[in-house]
Formats: structure tokens, C-alpha cells, sequence
């Protein structure tokens, strides 16, 4: 991923809202993931959770990098990281991992902005990125994802009582929709009889903000130790600008038991503090 590969997908995030990297996963690492989802949906018993928000006829399963070590690969991808980092910053969280598979007779999603719970003034600066990634083609008919360029930039939410206006994006297998936040967005219906759709929203947010899904709770410590030092910073392990996070100024990760990621709050080379 180019810098100027780069500055073209920011470019239409900016006027968009969302940008579509295609081909962007190795059609290895497609299958790869697509058979550790079923695994899981298998081992779990995963069924539909009955709300309008997760739906009636979509397996969801969240806390993925729990499940095993293919999806360890996914937060930190070339093709997606080095351009969530410029739409936020590169101290930016893993927000949350979540196994969409849509299947048939699937309603579709009510259409809503990721940042929803950001009791912030709206247009704003990015507070979060979401990336879709396509593990199966996304199409009109199985519920690709549905959204409404440019609402990124309105001063509002959604109305969810309103019929709105939205398009399909459709994108083949391997390809990621990388998009704002406040992109309005949902998932779309699936009128086929027998294709499920099958995608997976990795997503981040800013440095200071909280994650949706807590993954230094939520992942055993001894498969966190198995984690490459980016994915570990991405899961709060790290100092956010050498200060926010720190446990008596020590980094985070010192709960692992090495000393990965060591650093000091306020004497991190990272640290911008004023002088008294």
C-alpha cells in the first residue's frame, strides 16, 4: 500500500465516506478466515440473536481474536491499517471484531452510524473507522452492506421512523469497505433462497475513546502473549501519546509478565506534556 494508494482511498473518505479496497486480502487468508468463522459458528452453537440491531436470520459472533490465531491477522493487515491509522491516528484502539453472516430471509439492518453512542456535535473529526471486510461476494440480493454517501458530513442522525435513501455496495470476496464512522450504514436484506453473506467488521477508534468490545478482558492472557507488539498496542497494551492508560506510569502490558512495550508515562519519548 503506496503512499499515494493511500491518499487516494482518504481522499474519497473524506468526500464520501466510505472508500472500497479491492482485492485487498489474499485469497488464501479469505478462505482461511471464512472456515475458522464456520468453525466457530459450529463450535458455539452460534444462532440468530433476535433484534433488530444483530437480526433475525444473521449469526453473529463477537471477541474474535479469542477463537484463534487467524484472526490476529485481521487488525493488522497491510492493506487496511496504514490507512485506518491517517483517517484517526496511528494510536488508534481495536474497537471490536465481529463475524457477520447474513442469511437468507434476512431483513435489512436498521440504517445507522457506528459512532451512534458519541454524544459528540455532528459533522466531527473521525472518533472511529470501520472496516468491512468481504470473506464472500457482497451483492444487492444477499444482503451487502447499504449506505448513504456523504452522510458522514451531516449535522444529525439518523431518524429511524424514515425511509431512507441508500445504495448497495457491492464488492467481490476479498475486497474491504473502509469507512467514517458516521457513515450512515447497515446491512442489507438477503432475498436469496439458499447464499449466505458472510463478512467481518473489524473496527477501531481513537486513542482516548473506549473500545465497543473490551479486549483485555475479553482474551485470555496467554493468547494475548501470543500477539505480534502492533496487535498488542492496537488492544490497549501500550501508552496512548506516552500518557493515557499507564498503571503507576507503567505500560499496560507489564500485566503480561514481560517487558514488551515498555515505557514510562510522562517520560516516553511519545509523551507531550506541557512544563510547569
Amino acid at each position: 500500500m503506496d503512499a499515494a494508494r493511500i491518499e487516494h482511498h482518504l481522499g474519497e473518505i473524506r468526500q464520501t465516506g466510505y472508500t472500497i479496497v479491492e482485492g485487498a486480502i489474499e485469497p488464501v487468508l479469505v478462505d482461511e478466515l471464512a472456515s475458522e468463522i464456520h468453525r466457530v459458528e459450529d463450535e458455539l452453537g452460534t444462532k440468530p440473536k433476535g433484534n433488530p440491531a444483530e437480526g433475525w436470520a444473521t449469526k453473529r459472533n463477537y471477541n474474535l481474536l479469542a477463537r484463534g490465531p487467524a484472526f490476529q491477522k485481521m487488525p493488522v493487515h497491510d492493506n487496511v491499517l496504514p490507512i485506518v491509522e491517517r483517517v484517526l491516528d496511528p494510536g488508534c484502539l481495536l474497537s471490536g471484531m465481529t463475524a457477520i453472516d447474513i442469511g437468507p430471509g434476512e431483513i435489512g439492518q436498521p440504517i445507522h452510524p457506528d459512532d451512534i453512542v458519541m454524544n459528540v456535535p455532528r459533522p466531527h473529526v473521525p472518533l472511529m473507522c470501520t472496516s468491512m471486510w468481504a470473506l464472500s461476494d457482497f451483492t444487492e440480493a444477499n444482503g451487502g452492506t447499504r449506505a448513504v454517501p456523504g452522510s458522514h458530513l451531516y449535522d444529525h442522525a439518523p431518524d429511524y421512523s424514515a425511509e431512507i435513501e441508500t445504495i448497495p455496495i457491492e464488492m467481490a470476496a476479498g475486497s474491504v469497505m473502509i469507512f467514517h464512522a458516521s457513515l450512515w450504514h447497515g446491512g442489507g436484506s438477503n432475498i436469496t433462497e439458499d447464499e449466505w453473506r458472510l463478512g467481518v467488521n473489524v473496527q477501531y477508534c481513537a486513542g482516548w475513546t473506549r473500545p465497543q468490545q473490551n479486549q483485555q478482558l475479553g482474551v485470555p492472557r496467554e493468547i494475548t502473549r501470543t500477539f505480534s507488539d502492533r496487535l498488542l498496542e492496537l488492544c490497549g497494551y501500550s501508552l496512548y501519546k506516552g500518557i493515557m492508560g499507564h498503571i503507576e506510569t507503567k505500560s499496560p502490558a507489564i500485566v503480561l509478565g514481560d517487558d514488551r512495550l515498555d515505557e514510562t508515562a510522562y517520560q516516553s519519548p511519545k509523551a507531550r506534556v506541557l512544563e510547569s
